[in-house]
């Protein structure tokens, strides 16, 4: 698989009323996903996964574009407790957020990931996706 071209960044953060924080990641940014070609999320500094441990909501916000025809991605959740690279899956549940996004209009998905330590997402082209489909993606994580 391959990795995103560019690295997740933190976009914002803040503090929940009554405790906890929260954090919103620019996971992709107009991340190229050429035809039916795979593309991974990597967390910018240190390790490739976002640690899940202090966190209990999570959301995922993505927008698919194309200039040469209709987007049509499929997004799934890839989860590691090591963020080792080898170790990244599919969970058995839960590990496909969306089977397709057939439309160039912004999707917000509830995530409700297995218990683990780490979380990746991966966009995947499907069938008759554009060599030149673009993915705007946000995560959201809530403790």
């Amino acid at each position: 698989m391959a990795d995103a071209v560019r690295r997740a960044t933190l976009s914002a953060s803040g503090v929940v009323p009554g405790g906890g924080n929260w954090e919103i990641w620019k996971v992709f940014d107009a991340e190229l996903v050429n035809g039916t070609a795979s593309v991974e999320s990597l967390r910018a500094g240190a390790g490739r996964g976002f640690d899940l441990t202090q966190f209990r909501f999570f959301g995922l916000w993505v927008n698919p574009t194309s200039v040469g025809g209709t987007a049509n991605i499929s997004v799934r959740l890839l989860q590691s407790w090591d963020d080792t690279a080898a170790n990244y899956i599919i969970p058995d549940t839960g590990g496909t957020v969306t089977a397709s996004i057939s439309d160039e209009l912004p999707h917000a998905y509830s995530l409700a990931p297995v218990p683990m330590r780490f979380q990746r997402v991966r966009l995947v082209g499907v069938g008759t996706n554009p060599t030149d489909t673009v993915v705007d993606a946000y995560l959201f994580l809530q403790s």
